[in-house]
């Protein structure tokens, strides 16, 4: 009875806030919990960017201002490092994602069970979180990285890339041959390059999207377990023996998988920060002749 108690609290901590227009129809509803807290991180950073530009100073920085230009200089060697031509909007938006993203990530640093039961106690239902935790905000970051790839790929050689799009691979082989029959196989054969080439494409946001997505919510789910643990059902379990080692176990393990949960959130913002510059490059990369 227990287990089913603790595995219906961590079902009912997975759901969102929500606001539904049809409730028959589970695409239409906003989840208003993911919505407060990116729009909270946001104006939290253009509130930040406020306050540092009046407190730069020129000669040696220090203190928040010598971080920042640390941070600076790293997403710039960065970008330099796999940017092929110089484009001044990519290092703002690399830095820009990458510190977005690690922030909705650090939410997770919080115990697991403390917005919900703070939510419980204002008379909501539940509230999750970790934004990076709902699908659609990462797949809404990856699908505008999407297109903005597919901009630059139309506006710096819209030849070079429909001609990929519909003769890339095996067409383009078949087409330079002299024989017309083989010419002809070539036609035929440009739906399937065109099918290919659409799913390398869309492989792009999706990679972007279900890698940050499902490392931050399997995250989440471990943090609940682990918390789980920690549970007891009255006073005397918790002074027994056994629950004393149930306690001190939950709370190392739980520090150790918090510390290294925050690494992963590191890392997946980072990821996500380069591979939106290494997909933008792939766009900017000049035609071969």
């Amino acid at each position: 009875m227990a287990e089913q108690e603790q595995s219906g609290g961590i079902a009912e901590h997975l759901q969102y806030w929500s606001y539904k227009f049809d409730d028959s129809n589970p695409f239409m509803q906003i989840h208003l919990d993911t919505m407060i807290l990116t729009l909270m991180i946001a104006l939290g950073l253009i509130c930040f960017a406020a306050w540092l530009r009046g407190k730069l100073v020129e000669g040696a920085p220090t203190g928040v201002q010598n971080f920042m230009e640390s941070v600076i200089d790293f997403i710039n060697q960065t970008v330099k490092d796999n940017f092929p031509v110089h484009n001044p909007m990519i290092a703002p938006l690399a830095m820009t994602i990458f510190i977005f993203i690690l922030l909705c990530n650090s939410l997770d640093i919080l115990p697991s069970y403390l917005m919900h039961h703070i939510a419980g106690s204002v008379g909501l239902e539940t509230f999750r979180q970790v934004p990076t935790n709902d699908l659609n905000l990462p797949v809404a970051m990856a699908l505008s990285v999407f297109i903005l790839v597919l901009y630059y790929e139309f506006k710096l050689k819209p030849v070079h890339f429909m001609k990929e799009l519909l003769l890339q691979p095996f067409a383009a082989l078949l087409l330079d041959s002299k024989n017309p029959l083989v010419k002809v196989l070539g036609v035929i054969l440009i739906p399937l390059n065109l099918t290919l080439k659409l799913v390398e494409e869309f492989a792009k946001p999706l990679s972007l999207s279900f890698r940050l997505f499902g490392n931050m919510f399997a995250g989440e789910v471990i943090f609940l377990l682990i918390a789980s643990l920690l549970l007891t059902n009255s006073i005397n379990d918790l002074a027994s023996a056994g629950g004393i080692v149930t306690e001190v176990a939950g709370i190392l393990v739980g520090l150790g998988w918090s510390l290294f949960h925050m690494f992963i959130g590191l890392l997946q913002a980072f990821i996500f920060m380069i591979l939106t510059v290494v997909y933008l490059s792939i766009a900017h990369q000049p035609v071969e002749h």
